[in-house]
């Protein structure tokens, strides 16, 4: 039997939307504001210097703090745009406040139902501080398709990903299984990982990012959410 194991920003519900949000109430009537043009940049950008941050964190170098007026101050430095910590900290208190309004996807709401309806056993692993983690795990309320137990969040196991060693930890709370289907949206971070690990996965690849040659390849590359229930029933039937 196969456990699907999910990731959480950006994959269970759409971390884009507090961000723009926030973006909005604090920069929304600078001059250099524009939501047409800057929005989809920025977040990309975001996610990027998010993810080198954390790693920085992880590393011991970097305080949560600094890290969250960090992500944000390079993010906008790499448009010509300077802000002030003061500036960072006030996006970053919205950008949190935001986040207390996440819901999960549409489908991916269908796609549990599913799953437990069909007794396939599921899990999640995210990276992040367990606290802001388990904040944004309760407020999906994610405890109605995945038991407590089988949220594994990096803070709290001790390893990030994509350490595969992160995705092993998984692996052994679930110690009568042994195959895994991770659903992911980072390339970096849920494709390196997953099949470093020697899972499958499914990569929604929802910016569009270019693999060269000698990249891994995902199992399957999705660029939105509309067709993930049949992918993730259609890899199950393999196993």
């Amino acid at each position: 039997m196969s456990v699907v194991v999910f990731d959480v920003d950006d994959t269970l519900y759409e971390q884009r939307i507090p961000f723009e949000m926030a973006i909005k109430a604090n920069f929304g009537t600078k001059s250099w504001f524009d939501d047409t043009i800057f929005l989809p940049t920025l977040y990309r950008l975001f996610r990027y210097h998010s993810d080198i941050a954390y790693a920085n964190v992880i590393a011991g170098v970097l305080s949560l703090h600094d890290m969250r007026v960090l992500r944000i101050k390079q993010t906008l430095k790499d448009i010509g745009v300077e802000i002030t910590d003061s500036e960072c900290e006030s996006f970053q208190a919205c950008y949190l406040h935001e986040q207390t309004k996440i819901v999960v996807h549409p489908e991916m709401i269908k796609l549990l139902n599913i799953l437990k309806d069909k007794n396939i056993s599921t899990s999640i692993l995210t990276n992040g501080p367990t606290d802001h983690q388990e904040l944004k795990l309760s407020r999906l309320n994610l405890v109605k398709w995945i038991d407590e137990e089988a949220h594994h969040i990096s803070e709290s196991i001790g390893y990030s990903k994509p350490d595969a060693t992160a995705f092993k930890m998984v692996e052994k709370s679930h110690p009568n299984e042994t195959d895994f289907l991770y659903v992911g949206d980072s390339y970096d971070n849920d494709v390196v990982g997953a099949k470093s690990a020697g899972w499958k996965v499914i990569w929604l690849n929802k910016n569009n990012k270019r693999l060269t040659p000698e990249m891994f390849e995902p199992d399957v590359e999705l660029d939105s959410y509309e067709n993930i229930i049949e992918t993730v029933l259609g890899l199950l039937q393999e196993e």
